[in-house]
């Protein structure tokens, strides 16, 4: 049996092999004029109403009655005949999905265990790296806070030049260390094999739903989501429970049975 690899490929410039729709336009051709024939009635049937376009009796109702009715009908056929068309090449879909899915999910667990392993060790080093950031830091301070005393008290001496120049240095590396010491083990750490980064994005859980005051958050939702939502306070509620700025009514629709 040929693997799909010796499948010969569709795509591509210059092939002529049938496209999708062509195939279906064959293999379905009874449908087609089975649809052409109903859109002729229903274009019949439309004319005979005259330039008003409106019903005005029942006999020119009735044939719009029965074209509708025909027309859903024939709705209903070719909606099952894609789905049994279509049956298989879903089930083959869901079927690959499901297979490297399985794949995908025993990597994505080992990656995700041993980022949790690592990530131990990593925050420990870290911490040791801050720590020792922030007392290099603090020792630095202290010594610039300590040559800044000592060139105030020299003042009026010979050496004070050369102790106010030791000040200055002093001072120079004490922020030089607070700085590093702001940014200390935030950075990514590179290994042989990789790099390990680390982040801590802000993230929250819900303990009250009844407490959260939905306007606070108004902006965080789309338009489509707030329209979603108002729609299925209406199809709940009716008009029993009115919303300020929406107009709620009965849209009225008229349907054909057969």
């Amino acid at each position: 049996m040929p693997t799909i690899s010796d499948a010969p490929s569709i795509v591509g410039p210059g092939h002529n092999l049938a496209t999708t729709t062509d195939i279906l336009r064959d293999r379905f051709a009874d449908a087609i004029k089975e649809v052409d024939r109903i859109a002729e009635r229903a274009n019949k049937a439309r004319e005979a109403l005259g330039e008003a376009g409106a019903v005005d009796d029942d006999k020119q109702r009735d044939p719009l009655v029965q074209v509708g009715i025909d027309a859903g009908k024939l709705s209903k056929t070719l909606d099952a005949t894609r789905l049994m068309t279509t049956q298989p090449m879903r089930d083959e879909v869901a079927e690959t999905n499901k297979f490297f899915q399985a794949l995908q999910d025993r990597m994505d667990r080992i990656k995700t265990r041993f980022e949790e392993i690592v990530g131990v060790y990593d925050r420990k080093k870290r911490d040791e790296e801050r720590r020792k950031a922030a007392e290099a830091a603090r020792l630095a301070q202290e010594e610039s806070d300590r040559k800044l005393a000592e060139a105030q008290a020299a003042q009026g001496r010979v050496e004070a030049d050369v102790i106010v120049n030791e000040a200055i240095v002093a001072e120079q590396r004490a922020d030089r260390l607070a700085a590093q010491a702001t940014s200390a083990g935030t950075g990514p750490t590179k290994t042989e094999a990789g790099t390990i980064s680390s982040s801590a994005p802000w993230t929250c859980s819900i303990e009250d739903w009844s407490k959260i005051d939905i306007t606070e958050i108004r902006d965080q939702f789309s338009a489509a989501e707030i329209e979603k939502a108002i729609r299925a306070h209406v199809r709940k509620f009716k008009n029993t429970r009115p919303l300020k700025g929406v107009r709620i009514f009965q849209d009225e629709k008229t349907r054909f049975r057969g």
